[in-house]
C-alpha cells in the first residue's frame, strides 16, 4: 500500500501528487505538519525532515528523485525516464535551480504576506525558527528578488519556445520526469496570487500546464500517521535489485550514514542494504516500525561509513 506523507502547500509534494495522477495510482494521504515536530514520520525516515516522503509498506523513500523512480519501478512504467540523460538533467535543474528561483519569489514579503496574515505571532515565530533550523547555514532563499525575476524571465521564454517547436511535452509526445519537475515549480508560483501573473501571456506553457494538471492526483484516501506506522510494522521491507557497484571502501552490510548536502543536513544511520548509481537503501529498525528500508538518491546526498 502506498502512503504519501505530505502537506497541501508543499511544492515537492505536488510533484509526487501529479506523478500519482499520471500513473493512475490509489494511495493513502497522510497529512503532516508544515513544521516540526512530526512524531509519526520520524521513525520511518530516521530523522530526514524534507517533504514529502513516500512509503510503500515497509519501504520508505526520501526525496522526490528516488520517489519517482520507486513509483516507476512499482508500476512497471517505461516512459517516465525514457528520455534519458537530457530529461534527467532538466529534472535535476528544476528541482534545484528553478526551485530556488520560485522560493525567492514566493518568500518575498509582498508574496508571503497573505499567508502570514493568517497566522498568529506564535505561529509565525515557530515557522521562522523551523525554516532556520532546516537551512542551517545553507539558505533556501539565495537570490535577490531582482535576480530571481531575471532568471525566471529567461527560463520561461526558453520554455515557451521549446513547447512551440516540439510536442505537447518537453521531450515529445509523452510526459517524462522533466515535465513533472518543472510543473511543480510553476504550480508553486501559480498558487501565489502575487506571482501568478508572472506566468501570463505564454500560451504554450499554459496549455502544457493544463495537460499535466488534468491528470489529477490519482485515487486518494485519507489515512493517519498511526496507520502508516502500523502498515510498516505489519510488512517486511523489500530489498530492491540495485546493481552496485558499492563505493569503496564500503561493502553491503556496513553501518553508514546518509545526509543531504544542501539543506536539512540531518544524518540518517543504518545498514547498507542496496546501492546503485541512482539510489541507496539502508536497513533500519525502530519499535514503532519494525524493520524498514529507507531509500535516498545518490546525487545530492553524502554517504559516510560509521566508525
Amino acid at each position: 500500500m502506498i502512503y504519501l506523507h505530505h502537506y497541501e502547500a508543499s511544492l515537492f509534494s505536488e510533484k509526487v501528487r501529479a506523478l500519482l495522477g499520471y500513473l493512475q495510482l490509489e494511495w493513502q494521504s497522510v497529512i503532516i505538519p508544515s513544521i516540526m515536530p512530526r512524531p509519526q514520520l520520524m521513525p520511518l525516515t530516521g530523522g530526514y525532515r524534507k517533504t514529502p516522503c513516500l512509503q510503500i509498506d515497509a519501504n520508505v523513500y526520501c526525496d522526490t528523485a528516488v520517489i519517482a523512480r520507486a513509483l516507476a519501478r512499482e508500476t512497471g512504467d517505461e516512459t517516465l525516464f525514457a528520455a534519458g540523460f537530457p530529461a534527467a538533467r532538466v529534472a535535476e535543474w528544476a528541482d534545484s535551480q528553478l526551485f530556488r528561483v520560485t522560493v525567492a519569489l514566493n518568500f518575498r514579503p509582498e508574496a508571503l504576506g497573505p499567508m502570514m496574515k493568517r497566522l498568529s505571532e506564535t505561529e509565525i515565530a515557530a515557522f521562522q525558527k523551523d525554516r532556520a533550523e532546516l537551512s542551517k547555514g545553507a539558505p533556501m532563499v539565495s537570490y535577490s528578488v531582482e535576480a530571481a525575476l531575471g532568471y525566471l524571465e529567461t527560463y520561461l521564454t526558453d520554455f515557451e519556445t521549446t513547447l512551440s517547436r516540439g510536442g505537447p511535452y518537453l521531450f515529445g509526445e509523452a510526459p517524462c520526469i522533466a515535465d513533472f519537475s518543472v510543473y511543480h515549480c510553476l504550480w508553486f508560483l501559480r498558487n501565489n496570487a502575487v506571482n501568478a501573473p508572472l506566468l501570463d501571456g505564454r500560451p504554450g506553457i499554459s496549455a502544457w500546464y493544463e495537460r499535466i494538471h488534468a491528470m489529477g492526483h490519482g485515487t486518494m484516501h485519507s489515512a493517519t500517521g498511526e496507520a502508516a506506522l502500523a502498515a510498516a510494522k505489519a510488512s517486511e521491507p523489500k530489498v530492491p535489485a540495485l546493481a552496485g557497484p558499492v563505493p569503496e571502501p564500503l561493502v553491503l552490510g556496513d553501518r553508514i550514514t546518509v545526509m543531504p548536502v544542501d539543506y536539512g543536513r540531518i544524518t540518517v544511520p543504518g545498514t547498507l542494504a542496496a546501492i546503485d548509481a541512482e539510489e541507496v537503501a539502508i536497513a533500519r529498525e525502530t519499535p514503532e516500525t519494525g524493520a524498514v528500508l529507507t531509500h535516498f538518491p545518490r546525487a545530492g546526498f553524502e554517504i559516510l561509513a560509521l566508525a
